[in-house]
């Protein structure tokens, strides 16, 4: 079977990742995203005391290194590599690995294993996006285009 779902993959971006030194991290209110799998639009709250900010702005930046008492900001540029899955079978076509919709319910994101591939998936406008690991990016590619068609 087919899937009626448009897949994009992402550009080479400023990724960061905010670890907390403690978990829940004092100071974060306000700054993070603190329930499980709850993003502000830049910061997706990803595991206990683990944000990952796709893309992130100077502003995020600033915004998490005026965090440094409470955890380790680190660029990871080129670790993760992302794809967005728009149209109506979206969901359907990661629904062969893994029920998108029962694992993002009551989230906007959570860490997950993609046709074996470790991920973060989150909601997006158009649809759902994924981000795996550079080292992932072919195995991961190769599905979803398989499971397209193209």
């Amino acid at each position: 079977m087919t899937y009626a779902c448009q897949i994009t993959m992402g550009a080479e971006a400023p990724d960061l990742e905010f670890i907390a030194y403690t978990y829940p991290p004092s100071g974060g209110e306000g700054v993070l995203p603190l329930a499980p799998g709850a993003s502000d639009g830049q910061l997706l709250h990803v595991a206990p005391g683990r944000w990952f900010a796709p893309a992130a702005s100077e502003a995020l930046r600033d915004r998490l290194a005026a965090l440094a008492q409470t955890g380790s900001c680190v660029d990871v540029q080129g670790k993760w590599c992302r794809f967005d899955l728009e149209g109506p079978d979206a969901a359907a076509v990661l629904g062969e690995t893994v029920d998108v919709i029962a694992v993002l319910a009551g989230r906007d994101c959570a860490a997950v294993l993609l046709f074996d591939c470790p991920c973060v998936l989150a909601r997006s406008a158009g649809g759902l996006t994924a981000w795996t690991r550079a080292s992932h990016q072919p195995h991961l590619a190769a599905e979803l285009l398989r499971l397209t068609g193209r």
